[in-house]
């Protein structure tokens, strides 16, 4: 799981070095068209897993299910929602607000995330596939192309994580199967190809049978992949997938400003130089994270006061009299 998720966080800063260039310098053959085959499928796959991990958070008690949400979740959003918006200049009361109700940044994945996990504590008695179902179905009510459409689909997969976390050997035996493998890849070749061809696909229910098929094909793909140094690079990606994502975008957009200004813009090394910077400096700081000795390192990615620590047993010892 955690290699899946560090693939598809990968693919974010690949999606958004991209996008920096084609708007910098016009459309890069072959990097767009990519983008816009993933498009469809790596925000439902990085809900999906956060969902897989819903029924063992939703068995712990009230206070302490949400007391992590806030510092694991809610605290980095804030923070780093605040610091992007004073980075671009925008930082005044109204852009303040709106984190709290409309997520102004590329951030709003976190946002999702925090409605998601709020609903999910006051219905963990309601079977997940049956409010997957009720998000999907209140998407197509929806404008197209709304946040709240988008927020209704992806809740979909979120839940329908939950739902397989809960019946492994259920989706195993199913995903096993060599005919739904087939018809799996079909069906996400074919909503891949629509998004490329400029159909609107992205984030619409009526397409999910194919964003549902790669997310049974990655689902049977990773585990087969095996131990290897590739994996377990992902894995650490996928663990530490919070700080790739709030903190790649900046290194990613200050290389093109300094690349723009030296006349290099449009050079054939730019994309690979700005993977190198949306992916090394989050590197660095999930490394640094990961080491749990940089107090301000780890402040940036959590809210260590809200984090319970086991308690030590009571220790009752009576002195033997003489």
């Amino acid at each position: 799981m955690d290699s899946l998720r560090g693939a598809a966080i990968l693919l974010v800063v690949l999606l958004h070095a991209g996008e920096a260039i084609r708007v910098a310098v016009g459309p890069t053959a072959g990097v767009d068209e990519v983008n816009l085959f993933l498009e469809p499928f790596r925000m439902p796959v990085l809900m999906f897993l956060s969902g897989v991990l819903l029924p063992q958070s939703v068995a712990k008690p009230g206070g302490r299910y949400f007391a992590g949400k806030v510092s694991m979740v809610a605290w980095p959003y804030l923070l780093w929602s605040v610091l992007i918006l004073a980075a671009s200049g925008d930082i005044h009361p109204v852009s303040v607000l709106q984190i709290f109700y409309l997520s102004p940044t590329y951030l709003w994945y976190l946002w999702f995330i925090l409605v998601f996990y709020a609903l999910a504590y006051p219905l963990r008695r309601v079977p997940p596939l049956a409010v997957a179902a009720v998000g999907l179905g209140v998407s197509l009510l929806l404008p197209d192309g709304s946040r709240p459409e988008t927020m209704a689909f992806l809740s979909a997969f979120f839940f329908f994580g939950a739902w397989c976390a809960q019946h492994p050997g259920r989706v195993e035996r199913a995903i096993n199967r060599p005919w739904v493998l087939a018809v799996a890849t079909g069906s996400a070749v074919a909503v891949g190809l629509l998004n490329v061809s400029g159909h609107e696909v992205l984030y619409r229910a009526e397409y999910v049978w194919g964003v549902v098929g790669g997310l049974a094909v990655v689902c049977w793909m990773f585990p087969r992949l095996g131990r290897n140094w590739a994996t377990s690079a992902l894995e650490f990606a996928g663990r530490y997938s919070i700080v790739f994502y709030v903190a790649h975008l900046g290194p990613i957009m200050i290389t093109l400003a300094l690349a723009d200004a030296l006349g290099v813009a449009e050079a054939w090394f730019m994309l690979p130089l700005l993977l190198l910077a949306g992916v090394g400096v989050p590197l660095g700081l999930a490394w640094m994270y990961s080491t749990r000795k940089h107090a301000s390192v780890n402040l940036l990615f959590e809210l260590p006061a809200l984090k319970r620590r086991p308690r030590e047993p009571a220790r009752r010892t009576r002195r033997a009299r003489t």
